[in-house]
């Protein structure tokens, strides 16, 4: 009775509490003797992981925490890429609606920057296109959202605000199931205010019964079944059911994304979850030890304590074109560039030409362009007789006249750039920001071919073409880090307690630097970032760190998943995905804190519509099919027709693509720089190319476009030009080109303008 004048207590109040799930490994996940092994099947964890007909869909071995248990990323820069299966399905149009949950979470600030009650965000954020509705249309960028929430570490609020815990016999009770059965709920959503004010009953402390300040009730629910089986669940109810509000990491559970709804952005209780796990005042536990590692492939380059090192004296250091990789044999490269680790080679014969591709175990790019700038230089020298009082005809003597030359500047697609390497007997390489790098401007010509046009029975013109390509070496100020007394280098991962990082960002790598046969990056991505470290002294440091990144973070896949003849009963997922789940620093007998570490590769059912059919003769065709199950499509608030995949304009796009190379490729545009014309230096615009299809070509900014750089304009020739106004990364910006055949490639950039 106690229980019920509360729940009729709160919720005859106006509510505005927010919380949170967070997730980490059940004992699917986890089945060694630790942690939340009294997460099983049984109870309503971890469902379909064993092909099992679920009470509730959950085919990922994933649990609730407490508070102090959770998983997080800690990197503040990840990568993500767009396998060719899904390219291929989904289209340029898929690639977009990725990208579009992507500039969601790239559009938050540090999540300290916001208002003590989030009231920045809303408490819903679905919205319903009526059309999709009606077409049955699952929302690509949404449900990709939706998965992304989890990828951070967050899980189903609306599921777990209350859980089973146990689910035991009465001692001495002879009645069958359900009669003798008896049932410990617990709760694992948790209020962001992390104290009660009021929201709750005293006695529940941190955990809440609200999802974006919608209350929720539970009913146990008991099926009977036998081990292993599905059997029992505390199930939520909502004591709005009209009006509740579903967060975004609710999307795949029980507050699913229903058919021709979408999500406009992250709701109160998302970015509440998000502060917890990421705020640079959260070291997730109070005590130091419970540990958490650095990210992998993240060297410590200061700081780190415990015997780092120490750092050398300041010393200046010449950086290598990138240029030189693809065309230089190990055995030149290694003699041209001391001290260059290459862990693999691999060679490609095109048109007599030998090109290398490597990956290494110590180089660092120190920048990377996907267009280089190219001068085409033609020199005309005229020969010709003239003659010499005294002298017989015809002449001996000649003449030669050369005219100064004529150039044109293009932008090709080649890559440029510069590195350095690390040496390996070290532990971590600095670059100072002071004394400025110098850049070293290197041009090379090569000449492509020398021609004779005769003028005259003694006079000639000798036309010779050469191009001229630029690259840009550096000398930067750094300082090596000599490592400790009976230590070797840093390679290994900092343990301890890490503070939050604040915020991710997350880029999109060029399709043309990743190789899907190896899952690999042909040129590794490298960024620093510190954190605030507190080891067993207690005392906080800063650290910095160094992360190479050779594979992608997140990679995009679609298959075609259903099960076959011999699989279970219409066992169907929309979806796969995975999480590694990094337990090496457990607390005894817990379930975490822990981090979730690269890869991650999400996986979209590429199936079609299907539809399901019961036995008997008089059950056939489309028109008598018991059910239907979801589409794949892409939708908005507007009145634009959703996109429907695989759809024909994206594979028409596609196959447009494929006969017509754009350059610069995309997704990314030369960078610029606030206030000078664009992109900066000796040259002030960028204009887009194609080779292949039918000229002339026509470019512009598509309807879905989220536009250019504020001052930047595209014209219909191809010409970006314009001086930046306001420095940031622009993404999203969608670019069409139509040829005079009818044919159209759509291409997907963004423009990063620095201070």
């Amino acid at each position: 009775m106690k229980r019920f004048l509360w729940i009729g207590l709160l919720a005859s109040c106006l509510q505005t509490a927010s919380a949170f799930s967070l997730l980490g490994p059940d004992s699917y996940y986890s089945p060694a003797p630790q942690g939340d092994l009294w997460q099983i099947v049984e109870i309503g964890y971890s469902e379909g992981v064993d092909n099992v007909p679920p009470y509730i869909t959950d085919t990922a071995p994933y649990g609730p925490k407490n508070l102090g248990e959770g998983y997080r990323r800690n990197t503040p820069v990840m990568y993500y890429t767009i396998d060719p299966t899904f390219a291929n399905y989904f289209g340029s149009n898929g690639e977009v609606a990725v990208q579009q949950a992507f500039d969601i979470l790239n559009s938050l600030t540090n999540v300290d920057s916001y208002s003590a009650n989030l009231s920045e965000f809303p408490l819903n954020s679905q919205s319903e296109n009526y059309t999709a509705y009606g077409l049955g249309l699952q929302d690509v960028k949404s449900v990709t959202l939706s998965l992304l929430m989890e990828q951070l570490g967050l899980t189903d609020a609306i599921r777990y605000t209350w859980t089973l815990h146990e689910r035991a016999t009465v001692p001495g009770c002879l009645a069958s199931c359900p009669a003798c059965l008896a049932y410990l709920v617990v709760m694992r959503n948790f209020d962001f205010y992390l104290t009660p004010l009021g929201y709750n009953p005293p006695d529940w402390g941190q955990y809440s019964p609200y999802v974006n300040g919608e209350l929720y009730t539970y009913l146990v629910t008991e099926n009977c079944h036998t081990p292993n089986d599905p059997t029992a669940d505390a199930l939520e109810i909502p004591a709005d059911p009209i009006n509740n509000n579903p967060p975004v990491a609710s999307g795949h559970g029980e507050g699913l994304l229903l058919d021709g709804f979408f999500y406009t952005g992250l709701t109160r209780d998302d970015m509440a979850g998000l502060r917890w796990l990421y705020s640079s005042n959260n070291f997730d536990t109070p005590s130091a030890s419970y540990r958490e590692s650095s990210a992998p492939g993240s060297v410590p380059l200061s700081g780190g304590g415990g015997g780092v090192g120490n750092w050398s004296p300041p010393f200046q250091l010449t950086t290598f074109s990138l240029a030189i990789l693809p065309i230089t044999d190990p055995v030149t490269l290694q003699t041209e560039v001391p001290g260059i680790v290459i862990t693999s080679v691999t060679t490609n014969i095109v048109n007599g030409q030998t090109n290398y591709s490597y990956t290494f175990e110590n180089l660092v790019t120190n920048s990377f362009s996907t267009n280089t700038m190219v001068i085409t230089q033609v020199q005309t020298t005229t020969i010709s007789p003239f003659p010499v009082y005294g002298q017989p005809y015809p002449p001996v003597y000649f003449r030669t006249n050369t005219i100064p030359p004529t150039t044109t500047t293009n932008i090709s697609s080649m890559v440029s750039g510069d590195f350095y390497i690390i040496p390996t007997n070290s532990c971590g390489l600095t670059i100072l920001p002071s004394p400025p790098p110098t850049a070293i401007v290197v041009a090379t010509t090569n000449v492509l071919g020398t021609v004779t046009n005769v003028l005259g029975p003694f006079s000639s013109n000798v036309v010779s073409t050469s191009i001229i390509t630029f690259s840009t070496n550096h000398l930067l100020w750094a300082t090596l880090c000599t490592p400790a007394p009976g230590t070797t280098n840093s390679s290994t991962s900092v343990v301890g307690n890490l503070q939050g990082i604040g915020r991710i960002q997350f880029v999109r790598v060029a399709d043309g630097n990743f190789d899907p046969s190896r899952g690999v990056f042909y040129t590794p991505m490298t960024n620093q970032y510190s954190m605030v470290l507190r080891q067993n002294d207690g005392q906080p440091r800063v650290v910095t760190f160094q992360r190479v990144v050779t594979a992608p973070d997140f990679v995009f896949r679609a298959q075609d998943m259903e099960s076959g003849p011999d699989g279970p009963y219409l066992h169907r997922d929309q979806f796969t995905r995975s999480l590694v789940l990094n337990q090496s620093n457990e607390g005894a007998g817990l379930a975490g804190p822990g981090t979730i570490d690269p890869p991650s590769v999400i996986t979209y059912n590429k199936v079609g519509v299907d539809f399901v059919n019961l036995s008997g003769p008089f059950m056939s065709g489309p028109d008598a099919a018991y059910g239907r199950w979801f589409i794949w499509g892409s939708f908005d608030g507007t009145t634009n027709a959703p996109v429907i995949y695989p759809n024909g304009t994206s594979i028409a796009n596609l196959a447009a693509e494929a006969l017509i190379q754009i350059s610069p490729p995309p997704p990314i545009l030369p960078d610029g720089t606030n206030g000078v014309p664009y992109p900066g230096g000796n040259v002030t615009n960028v204009t887009l190319s194609a080779t292949g299809g039918q000229s002339p070509y026509t470019w512009s900014l598509t309807a879905n476009s989220a536009g250019l750089p504020p001052n930047l304009t595209l014209s219909a020739g191809g010409v970006i030009s314009g001086t930046p106004t306001n420095s940031a990364t622009y993404d999203n910006i969608q670019i069409q080109m139509n040829d005079s055949s009818g044919r159209s490639v759509i291409m997907n950039y963004s423009i990063t303008i620095d201070p």
